[in-house]
């Protein structure tokens, strides 16, 4: 029941017994009387938000979703396969999760990638002068961190590695750390992958930039995930979704908005105003414009794929049949051909 509608209802019921109860008994029971909330509540599912979820972030704050007729609520989901998994079960709508949820989607869930944010990485390799790491050419011999032997920054280290003219499995030391920022802020190992703002923190403590990772290796970094049954049985609820967010999208491009969405990336992470405004500008380069992923960024994410996962019925897929598991931009091409 919508407010006004409520209030009609009051005040028919207030003439029909305005001799039998006191006034303020009636407006009692007008205060308290229960309101529906506005919109349809959609479940987003998600680990934490990062700036590459920017446009999810600033369509949920600018009310881009409400004014679709949705409530949205974030239910924080410890690890993208999780998160998955959740929207396999039709215990949420979406994922953010969009590396673990294209993998899984390819192992074999019946869930799709329906909008890409980010097609780069958002890495850099930074290094420790101190520790004897002043460029590309001292690499040789020392350690490199990554979160973990066989994750995305593991396999992107390689690449990078490679890029600079290194065999990753003679020239350098590839270390799980987990924390990669403090193992490198501590001197645990000389050089390690960091995205912004850290990568502000790291040149004010005097590391060094060494390559950017995007540079050897552009991958589909963040986007929007749901499930096969969700596009095939309710495809207005997800195609009004994927509106919104694509209004978010366009929103964080505008560069008459650069303002406030710094502001917005401030309520992700604080940061000083310098970081902020760096770290503006770099994600500003590597956001799609409407949602689409790079054909390189499509090439190196399967190729980057087949190294993550061995199992025989997708090393023999091609690259066209792996994207068709793994992605469905049907909506998101409607929602763009129609408007708003």
């Amino acid at each position: 029941m919508t407010r006004n509608h409520c209030r009609e209802v009051m005040m028919l019921f207030c003439r029909q017994i305005r001799f039998a109860v006191p006034a303020f008994v009636v407006l009692a029971l007008f205060c308290f009387w229960p309101l529906r909330a506005a919109g349809e509540e959609v479940l987003v599912a998600h680990p934490a938000l990062t700036f590459g979820d920017i446009p999810y972030y600033i369509a949920s704050q600018k009310g881009f979703y409400r004014e679709e007729d949705f409530q949205v609520q974030d239910i924080y989901i410890r690890g993208g396969v999780t998160a998955s998994q959740a929207l396999q079960a039709g215990s949420v709508h979406f994922t953010l999760a969009l590396g673990s949820g294209v993998r899984a989607a390819l192992s074999g869930m019946a869930i799709k990638a329906v909008m890409v944010y980010c097609d780069k990485p958002y890495h850099f390799l930074y290094a420790r002068p101190d520790l004897g790491v002043r460029g590309p050419q001292d690499l040789k011999g020392k350690k490199i961190g990554v979160t973990g032997l066989g994750s995305t920054t593991y396999f992107a280290t390689r690449k990078v590695a490679e890029h600079l003219g290194y065999d990753p499995d003679k020239d350098v030391t590839i270390l799980a750390v987990g924390d990669i920022w403090a193992s490198l802020h501590s001197g645990a190992i000389e050089a390690g992958l960091i995205r912004p703002p850290f990568t502000n923190m790291a040149e004010k403590m005097g590391m060094v930039k060494i390559a950017y990772v995007g540079d050897a290796l552009q991958i589909p970094m963040s986007g929007l995930v749901t499930s096969e049954k969700l596009i095939r049985e309710r495809p207005e609820f997800v195609r009004k979704f994927v509106r919104g967010t694509v209004r978010g999208l366009k929103f964080f491009l505008d560069r008459r908005n650069e303002a406030e969405n710094i502001t917005m990336l401030n309520r992700v992470t604080t940061m000083e105003p310098e970081a902020a405004k760096t770290t503006y500008n770099f994600y500003y380069t590597i956001m799609t414009r409407e949602g689409f992923p790079s054909e390189r960024s499509l090439s190196d994410d399967w190729e980057l794929t087949k190294l993550m996962l061995r199992k025989p019925e997708i090393q023999g897929l091609s690259r066209s049949q792996a994207a068709q598991k793994m992605y469905n931009f049907q909506i998101l091409k409607e929602v763009l051909k129609g408007g708003r």
